[in-house]
């Protein structure tokens, strides 16, 4: 024997017999009448028991229930602590009887003390890698196969080592963690089945996902026990189509073993239409007015209809919104499913989508005379102009323009000298311009009046 450390073996027996109560249900509407039977109220240790044969496997399909049972070569964790350093001892089963009572073998450190509380943990991976207790939930249900495996089993119970006679008491019984479910996943009418892969459980932010070999409709699962609360499911059936349902007020029990149809709705699919971005005013000198443009890049539905408003809601129509005039237009959508479907979505702002102002023109039928240093000149032209308002202003020599008169009647414009009067230097400058609207920019041209 090694000076520094004292082993000492301990042998256990740990009864298993877990009846699990089935309630056949149409609907997801969980109950269950029937606790199940606890495992062995005792667990006695001996040295000297012989192991006994084989048992059958850990979990099996009863008659509307679930019969579990210990497996030989199964193994638990024993959790426990010397001087504040946390152990984990390996205990595995090395017999079951008859009676489904289990022989456990497990070695203690040495300075373990008489009487040390403990954890008991079923299966042995269910233990936390540094051994203060057990994996979450999350943990331990990731990764269900949605098959009925020992793996769905997992339980907890609290004991007492003894050193002195080498021994474990059993304080609590180890107990059931989960309800165990066996899952039908039907259509909404409950006439016919669905296969898929995965089925996705949902409990409050928390999902369980259970991703089968191959698409089914029988799928088992663990979950841990609620009250009052919703529970969602969703799934990827063998036809590709995601479907879905959901029930509030659910509440079931660890160590139940739950049957449930899940009737279960198709979801419409589609893609979100996007609001378009870099749009002016089409209007030009030809078509004065513009056309309409679409304001959305089209979205796109299957067993849907994709829905769009631009007055807030107030009104709705499947074709695309589109507008002409330059401005600021807010695009909602909403998907609404057809019959049979569910899924979709509720009134959705794309945001302000805009329509920039197109430049405006301000063309003159002349631009420039001469001889306006003579006494009596005159002249008129005409402007082709985006249809703002039409003003002038001059510039050049103060005297100069204050001998000008410049008169605007519709499109055209007159300018002559004041009775008597000529200019003086080289040349005044009328300019004229065509005012911003609604679709298009201000624009501006120049008249030039020279002097000879």
């Amino acid at each position: 024997m090694e000076e520094d450390r004292i082993m000492k073996k301990a042998f256990g027996i740990i009864a298993l017999a877990l009846a699990l109560a089935a309630c056949n249900k149409n609907e997801f509407d969980i109950h269950s009448d029937e606790q199940p039977s606890e495992k062995a109220e005792r667990i006695t240790i001996t040295a000297t028991l012989a192991p006994k044969a084989a048992g059958t496997k850990a979990v099996s399909v009863g008659t509307g229930t679930i019969i579990s049972t210990w497996e030989t070569g199964e193994h638990l964790a024993i959790l426990y602590e010397v001087s504040e350093s946390k152990y984990a001892a390996d205990a595995e089963i090395i017999a079951v009887d008859g009676s489904g009572s289990a022989t456990i073998s497990f070695t203690v450190e040495a300075g373990t003390a008489d009487n040390t509380d403990c954890q008991i943990v079923y299966p042995l991976s269910a233990a936390k890698d540094d051994h203060t207790g057990v994996k979450n939930a999350a943990t331990l249900l990731a990764a269900q196969d949605g098959t009925l495996g020992a793996k769905l089993d997992v339980r907890v119970g609290a004991g007492k080592i003894q050193i002195s006679t080498p021994g474990l008491t059993v304080t609590t019984q180890p107990a059931a963690q989960f309800a165990i479910f066996k899952f039908t996943v039907k259509n909404a009418a409950g006439d016919a089945i669905i296969d898929v892969k995965p089925l996705t459980v949902t409990i409050g932010a928390q999902n369980y996902v259970i991703t089968p070999g191959s698409a089914t409709s029988v799928l088992y699962a663990a979950l841990p026990a609620v009250s009052s609360q919703t529970v969602s499911f969703s799934a990827t059936g063998s036809d590709s189509k995601t479907y879905s349902c959901s029930k509030g007020g659910v509440t079931f029990s660890a160590g139940y073993y739950y049957q449930s149809a899940l009737k279960m709705t198709p979801h419409c699919t589609y893609a979100a239409p996007t609001k378009r971005t870099g749009l002016t005013f089409n209007g030009n000198s030809s078509n004065v007015a513009g056309s309409p443009q679409n304001l959305v890049n089209a979205g796109s539905a299957s067993n849907a209809t994709i829905y769009y408003s631009t007055d807030g809601g107030s009104s709705w129509s499947a074709s695309i919104p589109s507008a002409t005039n330059a401005g600021s237009y807010t695009v909602h959508y909403k998907v609404v499913p057809d019959a049979g479907y569910t899924g979709g979505r509720e009134s959705t702002s794309l945001g302000s989508v805009s329509i920039a102002k197109a430049n405006g023109w301000c063309e003159l039928s002349s631009s420039s005379s001469n001889g306006w240093g003579t006494v009596g000149k005159k002249v008129s032209f005409t402007v082709n102009h985006h249809g703002g308002g039409l003003s002038y202003s001059l510039s050049g020599d103060t005297r100069d323009t204050a001998n000008m008169d410049v008169s605007i009647s519709g499109n055209t414009v007159s300018v002559k000298l004041i009775s008597g009067q000529a200019i003086g230097k080289s040349s005044v400058t009328v300019r004229i311009t065509s005012a911003a609207t609604t679709n298009y920019k201000e624009a501006k041209a120049t008249y030039t009046c020279y002097k000879d």
